[in-house]
């Protein structure tokens, strides 16, 4: 009880017939720290909840019956998807509303194999979830948003999209995956304590539940009370061990008198063990646990939830309110779906390939939202092989190359939506012959041959720059503008033939320059990098490179005081060499760069990408093997690190020069073994101002900017 948020991590075991060896994680404390190290108030906001919650406990206590109105709290889900199974149908919300509320009102059938100990003492919440009726800008809605984008892939705060007014409304998030974990295992679903949000605001909002969307509507023993646990925590409840992330390690308390000390269980039933307290039976049974068959709650969290709901703290107070109901029209009880519903629907629509030939098949789907509807109409340009149908997933194919505008209309009798997109490009297959280089000079030229690929259609893609790496040009991605982590954006090559190139020519280079905006999150940054292949125009992709990110992506170190753009020199960027499989090799070759952004990085740039090994140069045909370098910190001083990856066993020297390019000092010179090498050297030898470190194989260099205070 002494952490204000917590993660519901192992909605446990044997979930969809997993075995008792699937163990889950849960990262409650170090999320939690990252708050309290962020928000020092929230300590204060904990202990004001605290002493309210304990005075609240005691009176509750001292009545002989625990009675009283029943908390109706509306909710809104945002099912973040791409189209895939993780786009779960209403009809699977309503019935996980069914399931939550059973919990929330002691009505759930596992209630009869309580065990006789807690039979006497399991509490009723009297709560009620209802799905919102009426939205922020007043629409009616039926309370599910189905919304289109690939951060369904990397659940985290940082995808909680288009939050509702948390004090209004109980936010649910939908995901494929949570911190990149797309198993039906891992973390299923977190939630965080009012307190440790007390101080996010609407344009911020991280309050609420993110849960895997297959847990929604099961009937597993396992996951059924998912979003039970979950809304246990967002009103103050702890695990029934306590503020560990770690089940059956040690014995703890959640600081509620009615639920036993324990040491928590994952995913077995020993629901008679008293491994604590000699001869006291454990509420292995209760919900806040990890045990398999968990479902109930007893008085004192009940009391302990309802103090939250009575304290004016993150909305909690007001969420129930009586003209908060009016106003989200949920001021009466519901039946899903609702048959007095005014609500339209909202067109929306996706598709199975963005880059095809011309008569290769593309699968469109309706994904459209919000209401039942009736009518639904596809429109598609005059060289689709049809161009109307009401079928929700028609198979198109085109006969001209370029980009394809489809328009998709749906309708019921309280209103209809259009939605119009172009999504889709079509090649005709032309090839350029191999040697290639692309130094994005010409904006003409580069705009008819290169293509962009913005998956969700939003404000961040790939752009054509006017500088780049000794260059009048170059491809940005304005990473700087995300709004959130996962959105992916690709650049797609040209049609090359590679047949007439020698084996030894089988490769990709490219430069690249990358920066961060916030420092503190570079080592864990979800921002990623890959270089994929395609012989079959865009049918399939082979991934030939990966930079799954954090120190080893962020070549340009951290830029906070603003967008980012690069110099010209070579300090600025990072050459990477990539061999192409001799399998891929063809006469209609396609290569595509894929960026996966992170809210809290800033601008990346791509330039001269060479396939074929084009003659630019003596240099270029050097491969380097130095992968990374980087200064920690930098701004340095005192003991400073030089972090250094090299690809292969080599001998590296790092040196040390000042801005004039005079030589200041050796600071390494040796062999390296393939991976990490860390050296450290005293910055408080040198007089303050700007630095190069260059780091050599002997045959291509390195070098990093820092400045030393």
């Amino acid at each position: 009880m002494k952490q204000l948020f917590t993660i519901l991590t192992s909605l446990l075991l044997n979930i969809c017939g997993f075995s008792q060896t699937n163990h889950f994680s849960c990262t409650a404390g170090e999320m939690s720290q990252k708050q309290y190290d962020k928000n020092p108030q929230l300590l204060v906001a904990k202990a004001q909840l605290d002493s309210f919650t304990n005075v609240f406990v005691q009176q509750r206590r001292a009545r002989s019956q625990r009675s009283g109105a029943t908390y109706v709290i509306p909710v809104v889900f945002h099912i973040l998807h791409a189209g895939g199974t993780e786009n779960i149908s209403d009809s699977l919300v309503y019935v996980e509303m069914q399931h939550w509320n059973e919990y929330m009102s002691m009505t759930n059938p596992e209630l009869s194999t309580t065990v006789p100990s807690f039979v006497n003492i399991v509490g009723n919440p009297q709560i009620e979830f209802r799905l919102a009726q009426i939205d922020p800008m007043g629409n009616c809605t039926n309370g599910i948003e189905h919304i289109y984008t690939q951060s369904t892939n990397y659940g985290d705060d940082n995808t909680k999209l288009d939050p509702w007014p948390r004090e209004k409304y109980l936010n649910v998030w939908l995901v494929k995956g949570i911190q990149k974990d797309t198993s039906n295992y891992g973390i299923l679903a977190y939630a965080y304590y009012p307190t440790s949000v007390s101080t996010y605001v609407n344009d911020n909002i991280i309050d609420g539940i993110i849960a895997k969307s297959f847990v929604v509507g099961s009937n597993n023993a396992f996951s059924r009370p998912t979003l039970g646990h979950e809304c246990g925590h967002w009103m103050n409840l702890e695990h029934t061990w306590g503020n560990t992330n770690s089940p059956d390690v040690a014995c703890g308390d959640d600081g509620v008198n009615d639920t036993p000390v324990t040491k928590g269980d994952q995913n077995t039933d020993p629901i008679t063990e008293a491994r604590c307290s000699p001869g006291i039976i454990e509420n292995v049974q209760n919900i806040m646990n990890y045990a398999e068959h968990h479902f109930m709650f007893t008085q004192e969290q009940v009391d302990r939830m309802q103090a939250a709901l009575n304290f004016p703290i993150s909305g909690r107070d007001s969420i129930w309110s009586q003209n908060n109901l009016i106003a989200t029209g949920t001021d009466q009880p519901l039946i899903y779906p609702n048959p007095n519903s005014c609500a339209a629907p909202i067109a929306e629509f996706g598709v199975n390939n963005r880059y095809v030939c011309i008569g290769q098949n593309v699968r469109f789907t309706d994904v459209s939202y919000n209401a039942v509807y009736q009518n639904r109409q596809w429109t598609f340009p005059a060289d689709a092989n049809i161009l109307s149908s009401n079928d929700p997933a028609p198979l198109i194919y085109f006969s001209n190359p370029g980009w394809k505008e489809v328009t998709l209309q749906v309708s019921n009798a309280n209103g209809n939506s259009q939605k119009v997109k172009t999504m889709v490009y079509v090649s005709d297959g032309s090839s350029i012959t191999a040697p290639y280089l692309e130094t994005f000079e010409d904006s003409n030229e580069v705009n008819a041959n290169w293509k962009v690929l913005n998956y969700d259609n939003n404000n961040t893609y790939f752009q054509w720059f006017n500088s780049g790496h000794y260059s009048n040009g170059s491809y940005k991605m304005n990473m700087y503008n995300a709004y959130y982590d996962g959105d992916k954006d690709e650049l797609v090559s040209p049609v090359l033939d590679l047949t007439n190139l020698p084996v030894s020519q089988y490769t990709l280079s490219f430069d690249y320059s990358f920066a961060t905006w916030d420092a503190a999150h570079v080592a864990d940054s979800i921002a990623s990098l890959a270089v994929l292949a395609s012989n079959d125009c865009g049918n399939t992709w082979r991934q030939i490179y990966f930079n799954a990110g954090g120190y080893n992506l962020y070549n340009a170190g951290a830029v906070t005081a603003g967008p980012y753009m690069p110099g010209e020199q070579d300090e600025y960027w990072k050459k990477v060499s990539v061999n192409i499989p001799s399998y891929l090799i063809s006469a209609n070759m396609n290569f595509k760069f894929q960026l996966l952004s992170a809210k809290a990085a800033n601008h990346f740039y791509i330039d001269n990408i060479n396939i074929g090994q084009a003659a630019t140069g003596a240099s270029d045909l050097n491969i380097s093997v130095i992968d990374a370098v980087n200064i920690i910190p930098n701004p340095a001083s005192g003991l400073t690190e030089i972090i250094i990856d090299v690809s292969a066993l080599s001998n590296v020297s790092a040196v040390l020069y000042d801005m004039t390019g005079r030589e200041i000092s050796t600071i390494y010179q040796g062999q390296m073994d393939a991976g990490g090498k860390k050296i450290v050297f005293d910055a408080d030898k040198i007089s303050s101002g700007v630095y190069l470190i260059e780091v050599s194989d002997g045959k291509t260099y390195v070098q990093k900017r820092f400045v030393k205070l």
